[in-house]
């Protein structure tokens, strides 16, 4: 029987190589260049992000801050290798430190640090005027945070941290000791899930369907073949186009008598009558980058992604004549595009497992010891049985720790259950298929458990689940899933062995919470988080709080959204109806992943880029053929380096200088 979802490969895919005889040898100092290279990145993240603000270099899930970091090492070892070339990095060296980096501007930005430190003291500050001591204090368990919820709002430890230590006065470690040991038992149990996951998922994905992970073709190409990269003129012709763009830019900020390329247009403003005034956010965001990556995008899928948000917003439109728009809470599309898009998100998750099915049985034979080990399994970074039973012990973990806290059984199984195979897995194939740089959903799981009914949670689990979504369901960038499944591609095409690899991860990713820890703690007690970014110390710490108030004690009358049911429904059957399609017909255009992600924040801010990208490849290809799209590609991975770059120089020059500096197109 033919597999139920069809994805197509993209044309971008290399020819799979000949396993090599022997691994290379890998030399102690690529694991050193790799040790610093992750603590210049958390420094670098967080400073660039939290003190700079208008530039998040490490929130996407191919950092801007990582290329810049590795192209700082590439260029380096290119001198190193003139003056002394036993010195030199052998390439398999540079992906060693490259993949030692990957978990670094993650873990520093919004992939956990600022979303886990914020969270635990926000909710304390801002009480005050918000009822909050009264309505979610008696629910916050003790060991959760650094401050004591019986002693009411603003403490100590909560005020320093939003409004800077007074002078003289140490950090005051000793009141997070406690509820950061707390929280690390479900971030690591997350992080095992995940790790066992892109094990279970790796073959059928990599060599089963060959996606093309495009995130990753940039610093493939930099670290396996730099000197030709280097030297390749049109890619520096695409770098001229990107990074020139925002030098110009920049200048304008400081000398508004040089013109400045506008690349946002607030679509909004144009419409105001009814029923055009009706829609949600629309803009145009043009990035040069993005085009760069969407180049490397299959065809189909780069036209599924524009052309189903904009059949959204047909039906804001259409929706807008008759009746007024209930806005979904976390999207920035009306509720009924939202909800279809949460009901095709957990379709295509189960039909995603689905057409994985021959590839998972043989894996659960595995773990159940039901037949030997093959060759194959090898190049895993452990075995099948400890990824499966390690997956086990890691959802127990979970939700003993969910349950002990407060959470029932079913409400624990489901929140978890959507995050790590639903969420998780969509967003993972989203990079690894379509190459977004911003990961993110339109829901979070509660919105289809309740659809608009929290109260019937009760108020424990509204406190618990106001810390939970926002330390994971909330916003997905930065997910470290989909570095994971990257650090394995590049383990793959630079002929490393998995197993050693495993170990180099593990130890970058806990190297890299423990110096992102110190830095996070520091810099708002240093200068205080009012004074800081924004949307992390006052937005997304306390959104849930604020609102799941409303349903800590009053009783809504009615359902917040009552056709949510309706359209999750409708959003599953028509994910299910493009997936047979695409099984039946031969060359099929709409693929069931540009609609389940339509009303995503990636797809919001990137859907022109898309656009531009399609009309640019589909001529490149249908009369050039794969040579000219082949002969292209350096000028849009330069269009990509560019702006990367450009990213990096003016983040450091708003830390260190405290200047302007011009808006990039990923908000």
């Amino acid at each position: 029987m033919r597999q139920t979802i069809t994805i197509t490969p993209s044309e971008t895919t290399a020819k799979a190589q000949e396993p090599a005889i022997s691994a290379p040898v890998i030399r102690p100092r690529a694991i050193v260049v790799g040790i610093i290279g992750i603590v210049a990145l958390c420094v670098i993240v967080s400073a660039g992000e939290l003190i700079a603000k208008n530039i998040q270099i490490g929130m996407m899930q191919l950092a801007p801050a990582l290329v810049g970091v590795l192209f700082v090492l590439v260029i380096g070892n290119q001198i190193v290798g003139r003056l002394a070339p036993r010195w030199r990095l052998t390439p398999a060296e540079l992906a060693v430190a490259f993949i030692l980096m990957i978990p670094a501007p993650m873990i520093s930005s919004r992939g956990l640090m600022e979303r886990w430190l914020p969270l635990q003291v926000g909710v304390n500050y801002y009480a005050a005027g918000n009822r909050w001591d009264v309505l979610f204090f008696p629910h916050i368990p003790e060991l959760l945070v650094p401050w004591d919820p019986e002693k009411g709002a603003r403490q100590e430890v909560a005020v320093w941290f939003y409004e800077r230590l007074p002078a003289g006065v140490p950090l005051p470690w000793q009141p997070w000791v406690v509820p950061l040991l707390v929280w690390s038992i479900l971030i690591l149990a997350v992080y095992t899930a995940f790790f066992c996951m892109t094990v279970i998922l790796r073959k059928h994905w990599v060599e089963g369907e060959k996606l093309s992970f495009p995130l990753v073709q940039l610093p493939l190409e930099m670290m396996l073949q730099p000197q030709a990269f280097l030297r390749n003129k049109l890619m520096w012709a695409g770098f001229t186009v990107s990074f020139g763009l925002f030098l110009v830019n920049g200048l304008h900020q400081w000398f508004p008598t040089v013109p400045e390329v506008r690349l946002n247009i607030q679509l909004n403003q144009f419409f105001t009558d009814r029923p055009w005034n009706q829609l949600s956010y629309w803009a145009i965001w043009i990035s040069p980058a993005a085009i760069g990556f969407f180049y490397l995008m299959p065809t189909d899928l780069l036209f599924s992604f524009w052309f189903f948000y904009l059949l959204g917003k047909a039906q804001e439109l259409i929706a807008g004549m008759y009746t007024d728009n209930v806005p979904f809470e976390h999207a920035a599309f009306a509720a009924h595009v939202a909800y279809q898009g949460a009901g095709a998100f957990v379709m295509l998750a189960a039909l995603t497992l689905y057409s994985a099915r021959h590839h998972l049985r043989h894996v659960w034979l595995r773990a159940r010891g039901a037949i030997p080990p093959d060759e194959a399994e090898q190049r895993e970074m452990f075995s099948y049985r400890v990824a499966v039973w390690g997956l086990v012990a890691s959802l127990l973990v979970i939700l003993l720790w969910a349950r002990y806290f407060g959470m029932t059984w079913q409400v624990a199984l489901f929140h978890f259950g959507v995050y790590l195979f639903v969420q998780a897995i969509i967003m993972a194939r989203c990079t690894a298929e379509g190459g977004l740089l911003i990961t993110e959903g339109c829901f979070t799981p509660m919105d289809i458990y309740t659809f608009g009914e929290r109260q019937v949670l009760g108020a424990k689990q509204l406190t618990m689940l106001s810390f939970l979504d926002g330390i994971h369901t909330r916003d997905l960038r930065g997910m470290l899933f989909t570095g994971l499944m990257d650090a394995q591609k590049v383990t793959e095409q630079a002929r490393l062995r998995a197993r050693k690899v495993l170990w180099l991860l593990l130890g970058g990713l806990l190297l890299a919470i423990a110096v992102a820890l110190v830095i996070q703690m520091w810099l708002p007690y240093r200068y205080g988080g009012i004074n800081l970014y924004s949307y992390v110390y006052s937005g997304a710490s306390i959104q849930f709080f604020r609102e799941n108030a409303p349903f800590m004690e009053a009783v809504p009358t009615k359902r917040e959204y009552p056709n949510g049911p309706l359209f999750t429904v409708v959003g599953a059957g028509v994910c299910a109806l493009l997936s047979y399609l695409r099984w039946r017909i031969s060359g099929f255009p709409l693929h069931p992943l540009g609609y389940a992600m339509a009303p995503s924040w990636g797809i919001v801010v990137f859907w022109f880029s898309m656009l531009v990208a399609w009309l640019i490849k589909v001529p490149i290809v249908r009369y050039g053929g794969m040579r000219i799209y082949r002969l292209l590609r350096p000028f849009f991975l330069g269009l990509i380096f560019g702006e990367f770059l450009s990213a990096c120089m003016w983040s450091l020059i708003a830390w260190f200088g405290q200047l302007p500096t011009p808006t990039f197109p990923w908000p």
